[in-house]
């Protein structure tokens, strides 16, 4: 015997309106009800009947993420595959599921966002990797499409969105290196205008205000082999870094793969830190030193409010942030290895 919404919520002691919310993702839901309810749906085994649901309300019942990468570079990616099984994990108990895209490139991307628009094939959009001047904002403001942000929107009042102090998580890692003894230390970011990675630089230039003289600043494309070019280049400079920000973990360990290929020690020669918190970071001795960016709370704040947006619920909250935290390991621990 199929079990129905008033079943379930019998077992959980709730009304049926509150397991609908629960199953819409609606953030007042209490979150010990939630769980509750949601083990229960998992115990009996519950499925919403999302075409039902979906003619009934005229909707996809699909949220959209689009990742922009060329070919090929996001199989080894932590921070997607970290996003994307988050994502996942919350819209489990919702009648929503994700719709994953990928774009390669300005024009690549446009036509996604185009044909997803065009054919309304969901409902909402999370969109990630803002830039300064950034077309899908516009092109989704002018349609009237509910969407998050997760990032920055630089001062645009209208947008929903949800981030971290990108400006505190450069400016304490770079200041944790420094800390350490570390005397020349840079950042490598991705290119310029991406706001998350000119947010961390901004806050890098902060932390060596008066107390050291050069800005070393360098910017690679996304991904592990760019930033492994990149730091070849900068690590064979006569008067190099000996401590490096960089941008997230992944692209972290090109730095160590560089590093390696010129006979460059860890942490003692050269002092390490990075974004994300990712598993990346145990694949190192003594760990990779991260700035954890509280991804699952980032995930859980934009999927609820597009939820919401979408269901045409208000929305009073337009911009969250998150907190960020130093996940201190071996990478960066320069005085303790020379002791």
């Amino acid at each position: 015997m199929k079990v129905t919404q008033n079943d379930i919520a019998k077992f959980a002691k709730v009304s049926q309106a509150t397991v609908s919310r629960v199953l819409s993702g609606d953030p007042k839901v209490d979150p010990d009800i939630r769980d509750r309810v949601l083990k229960i749906m998992g115990d009996k085994n519950y499925r919403a009947d999302s075409r039902a649901r979906s003619l009934r309300s005229k909707k996809s019942l699909l949220l959209g993420l689009v990742i922009n990468r060329p070919s090929g570079a996001l199989g080894d990616d932590p921070f997607f595959s970290g996003l994307i099984s988050e994502i996942i994990d919350y819209l489990r108990g919702s009648h929503y599921h994700l719709c994953l895209d990928a774009a390669n490139g300005g024009n690549g991307e446009a036509a996604v966002y185009d044909e997803l628009l065009r054919t309304r094939r969901v409902d909402g959009l999370i969109l990630v990797e803002s830039e300064a001047r950034d077309q899908r904002i516009a092109r989704l403001q002018q349609d009237k499409f509910p969407f998050v942000l997760i990032g920055n929107p630089l001062g645009c009042n209208e947008i929903h969105s949800v981030d971290n102090d990108n400006v505190q998580a450069g400016e304490i890692a770079t200041e944790h290196l420094i800390s350490q003894g570390y005397k020349r230390v840079g950042i490598i970011g991705a290119r310029s205008g991406v706001t998350v990675s000119d947010d961390r630089i901004a806050g890098y230039q902060k932390a060596i205000r008066g107390k050291q003289n050069d800005h070393l600043i360098w910017h690679a494309d996304f991904g592990l082999q760019a930033a492994q070019a990149t730091a070849r280049v900068l690590l064979r400079l006569p008067n190099r870094p000996d401590g490096i920000v960089v941008i997230d973990d992944y692209m972290a360990m090109g730095v160590v793969a560089a590093a390696r290929e010129l006979g460059i020690r860890i942490p003692q020669d050269l002092g390490l830190v990075s974004f994300n918190d990712s598993a990346l970071c145990g694949l190192i001795d003594g760990g990779l030193t991260s700035v954890s960016m509280n991804i699952p709370g980032l995930v859980r704040i934009a999927c609820s409010t597009l939820i919401r947006l979408v269901e045409h619920d208000e929305v009073l909250v337009k911009r969250a942030i998150e907190g960020c935290a130093l996940k201190i390991r071996g990478s960066s621990m320069r005085e303790v290895n020379l002791a």
